[in-house]
């Protein structure tokens, strides 16, 4: 026979088996809510933002027509000479590439992971890429490292993760 219970939101008694399926009910009704809030809303929700006029692509300098600037057709002749003229004062401020950053003083920002001492550091399998892709990653990480956005660290306790010959010399 199983223990009777006293429940005070409900008059009489209830046994375990009868809790846990309310328990289980209550539960369920929980995850039901929990997917309807992480269900994707509506894709209109999400749409990226356009302008909500034409745009005209002005070029900063003749000899490098790939930089260009967006502005608006409906604006006036000399409010768009004006524009020009200011972004082309300012040009040296926008960075169309790695190479075009300068260094990021630290007082600014600075990345460091915090790392709890008491785990035990665990070295990823090396992920294999299509020779594309790894051309890619060649190619950008030679350009943060060109520019100084990241360096080259080297890790005391990897030192043993070299290749090695198994003892029947394999």
């Amino acid at each position: 026979m199983l223990p009777s219970i006293r429940s005070p939101s409900q008059p009489g008694t209830a046994n375990e088996e009868t809790r846990r399926k309310q328990k289980n009910k209550v539960e369920v009704n929980m995850m039901t809510k929990m997917e309807e809030d992480n269900s994707p809303k509506e894709k209109e929700s999400f749409k990226r933002a356009t302008p909500h006029e034409e745009v005209e692509c002005i070029p900063f300098t003749i000899s490098e027509p790939t930089k260009t600037f967006r502005v608006g057709k409906n604006l006036d002749k000399q409010h768009t000479l004006k524009l020009n003229e200011l972004i082309k004062e300012f040009a040296d401020v926008f960075v169309w590439g790695t190479e075009d950053m300068g260094k990021v003083d630290p007082e600014l920002a600075f990345h460091r992971l915090h790392v709890d001492p008491i785990f035990v550091p665990f070295i990823q399998r090396k992920r294999t890429f299509s020779e594309e892709k790894n051309l890619t990653i060649r190619e950008e990480v030679a350009n943060l490292l060109k520019v100084e956005a990241i360096r080259e660290l080297q890790f005391l306790s990897c030192r043993e993760c070299g290749a090695s010959k198994k003892p029947n010399n394999k």
